[in-house]
């Protein structure tokens, strides 16, 4: 089915008022039996950890046993921040809650990568002291969560988001996701259960085609023009063709992959206008072995300059949807910009580390973008 003839336009309010971090429910009371389930879960989380378990998912599996209602309970009224996509995931969310942070407010994060239901729920039970102690002080309180794909779609609507952000799409874990689209209906049905913002990479046309029947609350980044190159189509390509209608897209310049200008000449859906674009400028070679300096553009017009401590054009794209989640939470975009030097690599995402006199970058690989981004990055 082709979709309705609009196009997703840069002028998108959103129908919900943004929530204050600094308004958290504190005089909330919670159901007795998610008390119970907050309980139980903290005495098996102390249990484990006697033992040197990681009680990263058996607490939060237990208590969402007792109360299923649980996310849900525990998430109201909060402002909640979910990731989720292919690639990205990890490094979007630790740039999320660097900038956050920055701006004074607490985080509550899933920092284990233990990103399914149980995880979360782990997560938000052993979090309840910090986030209660945070309340009475009056502090600013925030959740932000990565989100696996598969779940997504389970749990994205228990969770109360204020703000969704979807980073791309690429083939990876076939055993669990099957074909690319698989993966994109999956996370549709999350969207389609959430009253939030989300914010999509306009240059996947998976991920940009999401916001389709959301024009009002959809925005999107994209890497600015200046960066995309023409490249020829390859057989290799991944989304190569129209979600709609099947026709070959055309491109008017690709950053890699299927990432790009694209437009289908049948159907006519195309790349949305973008509400923020990223561009990396030049620099000398020692400094971009330690980070890129970004240019951000806003559709309004604003524009800011700032430095990201992590390398990759890849981790451009994550630097832009995190500014993007927190312009759309009412962040104005040169503090944001500026604020980003404080942001560190995740685990494995080019990490350095000194080893036997040498410093040593880690650079975590799940698919073959990313393999193809690492030996990039290398060979540069």
């Amino acid at each position: 089915m082709i979709p309705p003839a609009t196009k997703p336009t840069a002028k998108n309010p959103a129908k919900y008022t943004p929530r204050d971090p600094l308004k958290n429910p504190v005089n909330q009371r919670l159901p007795l039996r998610t008390r119970l389930a907050i309980a139980l879960g903290r005495v098996v989380s102390r249990l484990l950890r006697l033992f040197g378990r990681g009680a990263t998912t058996l607490p939060g599996r237990i208590s969402l046993m007792v109360d299923p209602g649980l996310l849900s309970h525990l998430t109201a009224g909060r402002q909640v921040f979910l990731v989720t996509g292919t690639n990205g995931k990890t490094t979007t969310v630790r740039i999320i809650c660097t900038l956050l942070e920055q701006n004074g407010i607490q985080i509550t994060t899933n920092t284990s990568g233990a990103n399914l239901d149980t995880g979360l729920a782990t997560t938000l039970i052993t979090a309840q002291a910090a986030i209660r102690a945070a309340d009475r002080r009056g502090a600013g309180n925030a959740f932000v969560f990565e989100i696996d794909e598969a779940y997504f779609g389970k749990i994205a609507d228990q969770l109360n988001p204020s703000v969704a952000v979807v980073t791309n799409f690429f083939r990876d874990q076939l055993d669990r996701y099957g074909e690319l689209r698989t993966t994109r209906n999956l996370i549709e049905k999350g969207i389609a259960k959430i009253d939030s913002d989300i914010v999509l990479n306009a240059d996947d046309s998976l991920c940009a085609s999401l916001g389709r029947y959301r024009p009002e609350q959809a925005s999107y980044f994209a890497m600015a023009p200046e960066m995309l190159t023409e490249q020829p189509a390859r057989s290799s390509d991944e989304a190569s063709y129209c979600t709609y209608c099947g026709e070959r897209y055309l491109y008017n310049g690709r950053s890699y992959g299927h990432l790009g200008r694209f437009h289908c000449p049948q159907c006519g859906f195309t790349h949305p206008e973008p509400d923020l674009t990223v561009q990396v400028m030049p620099t000398d070679a020692d400094q971009k072995e330690q980070g890129q300096q970004l240019l951000f553009r806003s559709v309004d017009g604003a524009q800011a300059q700032g430095f990201l401590p992590i390398p990759g054009i890849h981790n451009a794209y994550n630097a832009a949807a995190a500014v993007l989640a927190l312009q759309t939470a009412g962040y104005s975009l040169p503090a944001l910009a500026s604020q980003l030097a404080a942001a560190s690599p995740a685990f494995g995402r080019m990490e350095r580390f000194p080893a036997e006199g040498r410093e040593v970058c880690l650079l975590l690989v799940k698919n073959p973008v990313g393999m193809d981004r690492a030996l990039e990055y290398v060979t540069a």
